[in-house]
């Protein structure tokens, strides 16, 4: 019997743990984006008046030096939507590191890339 694929959430709360435990500098900070979950239009309208946007990855990277990385991550056959990838391609035009990640091992290889984690 195959097993089912890991959801996006289990990945994400697997990468925030991982990054937690396995920084490379006390100060590295993992912050993930609300933008996913149900809401109804009132809460909606106003999250958006807070600042939420379409798009945003769903970790952000707080580094060293005022520096900051992104991670957006998919199920294996999810895909970007259109805001998605005009967010990936802003923090290009900026110089943020950018990665999408379809797994655990990807987001961790990403990491250790980057010199976040260990």
């Amino acid at each position: 019997m195959k097993r089912p694929s890991p959801s996006e959430h289990s990945i994400q709360v697997t990468v925030i743990d991982y990054i937690d435990k396995c920084k490379t500098h006390p100060d590295i900070f993992a912050i993930s984006s609300t933008n996913a979950a149900k809401r109804s239009l009132r809460l909606g309208a106003r999250m958006k008046a807070e600042g939420m946007t379409a798009g945003v990855a769903d970790i952000q990277i707080l580094l060293p030096e005022g520096r900051s990385a992104w991670i957006e991550l998919k199920t294996a056959k999810g895909t970007q939507s259109i805001q998605q990838k005009g967010f990936q391609a802003r923090c290009a035009r900026l110089g943020h590191p950018y990665e999408v990640c379809k797994s655990v091992q990807a987001a961790i290889d990403t990491l250790k890339s980057w010199g976040v984690t260990r």
